[in-house]
């Protein structure tokens, strides 16, 4: 087999397999069907991949990662100026984020509905929860200056609940908007009222 057909018999593979976690989710989703609608033998698959969990983040990955190097390049940027008063304005770049995150979801929405919604049974099916505890991790170290600030202590509930709520906010979107730029006007107004959430609830 020539390197084109091998390009060519992995993307009808991966095509095939979309369609199928789409339809049947991870667990049910059939090696089998997957091959008839690919034109390949089970062989074809194994070649290329390991087993149906290493296809399977073979796609969503294609959304999963890039969303983990936003979330990590903010979380820098965050550590960058923690030292620093906070206000409404100083989480301008929460809605950069945003902007950012909806991109991402968006130009790859079938692979993020797959990741959120179809991945029970895989080793990916907690990658939502991953990303809420790097959040409520920095979240709750940018409280603790905050706590300091205004000689209050942190609410550590709020912090846990806030990362939780951030989170699913986009796991909502994503599954209910089919629109880009809807999903950008609606996660602004999302990210404010998570932002001003944030400033007014997490001390106590």
């Amino acid at each position: 087999m020539s390197t084109k057909e091998k390009e060519e018999t992995k993307a009808k593979i991966i095509a095939a397999a979309k369609e199928e976690f789409s339809e049947y989710g991870f667990e049910k989703a059939s090696l089998r069907r997957i091959c008839s609608k690919a034109g390949c033998t089970t062989g074809a698959i194994y070649f290329f991949f390991k087993d149906k969990d290493e296809l399977f983040g073979e796609i969503v990955n294609q959304v999963l990662i890039p969303v983990q190097h936003a979330v990590a390049e903010h979380i820098m940027d965050d550590k960058n100026s923690i030292s620093q008063n906070f206000s409404d304005s100083d989480f301008e770049h929460e809605i950069a984020l945003a902007d950012k995150l909806v991109d991402i979801l968006y130009t790859h929405r079938q692979e993020s509905i797959m990741l959120l919604t179809k991945s029970a049974g895989s080793s990916l099916e907690k990658a939502p929860d991953m990303i809420i505890a790097e959040l409520e991790k920095e979240y709750g170290e940018l409280a603790t200056v905050y706590a300091k600030q205004e000689g209050k202590k942190v609410d550590e509930y709020m912090v846990h609940w806030l990362s939780h709520l951030h989170v699913e906010a986009y796991i909502h979107l994503v599954t209910h908007e089919e629109d880009v730029k809807a999903a950008k006007e609606r996660t602004r107004k999302i990210m404010l009222f998570l932002v001003k959430g944030w400033l007014d609830c997490i001390l106590m």
